[in-house]
């Protein structure tokens, strides 16, 4: 029992720097990989966006995820106050998994649709929007975003 225990601390101590060397942290995007972030009205309450990665390059990327959320989206009004986040009050799977796309693949596009409340559950008015879409892999690429503007 007291190899366990001495084991512990020693694994623990291994174990932190690269814990938090990956929480939050954001890279270069990978060249090659690009997302796929559509949003359409489709009637007078709600939009749907359709979101994925391709992979324009010549050699096979791969995109890790600590839980089961794929992509995020923050919606702001002209003053740039956040609105809505897909992700607000949302609990996700803890898990590790990953996607790998060869040149010329995209992944499996997914689809959101919004009924445009608020964070507040609130219908926001009618009005122009800016959607910022991005892919929520860690460590997080910040080419894996893309801005979309939507009237309400």
């Amino acid at each position: 029992m007291k190899k366990v225990y001495l084991r512990l601390p020693f694994l623990l101590a291994l174990l932190v720097p690269f814990i938090t060397l990956s929480c939050g942290s954001v890279t270069a995007p990978k060249v090659g990989l690009n997302i796929i972030a559509t949003a359409s009205l489709q009637t007078a309450g709600s939009t749907t966006f359709r979101i994925g990665v391709e992979n324009t390059g010549s050699k096979t990327e791969t995109l890790s995820f600590r839980n089961s959320q794929f992509f995020d989206i923050e919606v702001r009004d002209r003053g740039g106050h956040l609105v809505w986040q897909y992700s607000h009050d949302a609990y996700f799977l803890d898990m590790v998994w990953g996607i790998e796309l060869v040149p010329g693949e995209s992944s499996q596009v997914r689809e959101y649709v919004w009924t445009h409340m608020g964070n507040d559950q609130k219908p926001l008015p009618s009005g122009s929007y800016k959607a910022t879409v991005y892919i929520t892999n860690n460590p997080r690429d910040e080419g894996l975003s893309k801005v979309v503007s939507l009237t309400i």
